[in-house]
């Protein structure tokens, strides 16, 4: 049995994910999250700031100290969306590595599709999956059957961003939801002429957003990822709670049951491109995964698969 380590840094947060694995297998796993979003304004000003740098170091300096009392052998440390596209990465990787001691490997688009239907599939053999992962930063769109890609692409639309870039108050306005879909047509053309004639067996959605709306389909007063995992949700549910985070303010979604209120500002935007997405490919369910990006992460490069 050995005993891994992965720290997923995402646009709105960071993940840990302590795991034992044997025989090819995950027996034992834990995660933690922490927001810290730093992804913050990098789609207007091109560059992490440095209240963001240092909250996250913080918190990769916490995890590898988790990781580090778990009897971790190995600690894979990854970045997405935010990092990779702002300007000053190598500022802060390098910042990362002084002062923590540790390597963060950068994923690009496709690394990020690749890697999250690695985790999303295991379990599943011989089905054509589409994995639908909305980040803060940007959304990946995978089809792939076994350890075979299909299909795959990085669509820089995510709930941060498509929050700071179209939602301008709340109660969101019609406008906004209007420009909100109009940028989306543009965004995702491409992927979902790909993707509405090919054969999908399974509609799989990884990540923060569909989480937390399995969180909140749950009612969950503490997150339970055991409930949450395998969770199914369909069109008419996503349809009636975008409905309803629309019409309340950030605040008043603090009192909505299974959602955190570090998400209370973006969630409508992430469950809004899941439901346009569904809507696109005639998508009636979406089944809600747990197993994402951590576990896919492990499979490539723990060297124990």
């Amino acid at each position: 049995m050995k005993k891994i380590a992965a720290v997923d840094l995402g646009t709105n947060s960071i993940r840990l994910m302590l795991c034992k694995v044997c025989d090819n297998k995950f027996v034992w796993k834990s995660k933690e999250v922490i927001t810290t979003r730093i992804g913050k304004n990098v789609d207007n000003t091109g560059l992490l700031n440095d209240k963001a740098i240092e909250k996250n170091i913080e918190a990769i300096k916490y995890f590898k100290k988790k990781a580090e009392n778990f009897g971790a052998e190995k600690i894979i440390v990854f970045a997405t969306s935010a990092i990779r596209d702002a300007l000053n990465k190598e500022y802060f990787l390098e910042k990362v590595k002084s002062e923590v001691g540790i390597d963060i490997k950068v994923l690009n688009g496709e690394e990020e599709a690749a890697i999250g239907i690695l985790g999303a599939s295991y379990g599943y053999d011989d089905e054509n999956l589409l994995v639908i992962d909305v980040g803060g930063g940007s959304t990946e769109l995978v089809l792939g059957c076994n350890d075979k890609i299909l299909y795959s692409t990085s669509v820089n639309a995510g709930a941060v961003r498509m929050t700071e870039k179209y939602i301008t108050s709340n109660p969101i306005p019609q406008k906004d939801i209007d420009a909100l879909k109009e940028s989306l047509d543009v965004l995702f053309h491409d992927a979902i002429m790909h993707l509405k004639d090919r054969k999908i067996d399974r509609v799989i959605a990884i990540g923060g957003t569909a989480t937390t709306a399995a969180s909140i389909y749950h009612e969950l007063k503490v997150y339970d990822w055991e409930k949450v995992h395998n969770t199914i949700l369909d069109k008419c549910f996503l349809n009636k709670i975008f409905d309803t985070l629309k019409t309340m303010t950030i605040r008043e979604r603090y009192n909505i049951t299974g959602l955190q209120k570090e998400r209370a500002d973006i969630i409508p935007a992430g469950i809004f491109i899941i439901k346009y997405i569904m809507d696109k490919l005639n998508t009636e369910q979406i089944v809600i995964s747990e197993s994402d990006n951590l576990e896919g992460i492990i499979i490539k490069y723990g060297d124990i698969f």
